[in-house]
């Protein structure tokens, strides 16, 4: 699995983009099954966040 995650300026805050690549569907349904995608959410909420209260900091 290769995750590229890119951050970008945008008029109504921070453009936040996760692109997943897969080496084949076998490894996908794989992580799919280990509830990456959850993962992933959890990882979003964690960073706004982050970034919505320095404190947490």
């Amino acid at each position: 699995m290769t995750a590229e995650i890119t951050f970008a300026e945008h008029p109504d805050g921070t453009d936040y983009r996760v692109v997943v690549r897969h080496g084949d569907p076998t490894a996908r349904a794989h992580h799919e099954k280990l509830g990456f995608a959850d993962g992933w959410g959890s990882v979003t909420e964690q960073l706004a966040r982050l970034v919505e209260n320095p404190a947490v900091r």
